[in-house]
């Protein structure tokens, strides 16, 4: 994602998925941060809880995708 727009995007992402009767995985990667809304500050702050609690999967870097597509590709191949 783009700095500062982590959650926002995540969600926009899944309810559109879920709109369409989608139950995919989200992986989301980058800088997992954003502006909050009910601050005054101009400083993102880490939203990779709330990712998690939206249920997007956050990874840090590549090797950490790279482990979520193995874990997944596992589970369809099962």
């Amino acid at each position: 994602t783009y700095n500062g727009v982590a959650r926002s995007y995540s969600e926009k992402v899944l309810a559109s998925a879920a709109s369409r009767g989608l139950r995919l995985p989200v992986v989301v990667g980058g800088r997992l941060n954003e502006v909050p809304k009910e601050t005054n500050s101009d400083l993102p702050v880490d939203v990779t809880r709330e990712l998690r609690d939206l249920g997007a999967i956050p990874c840090d870097g590549l090797d950490d995708v790279v482990s979520v597509l193995s874990a997944l590709a596992e589970k369809t191949e099962g």
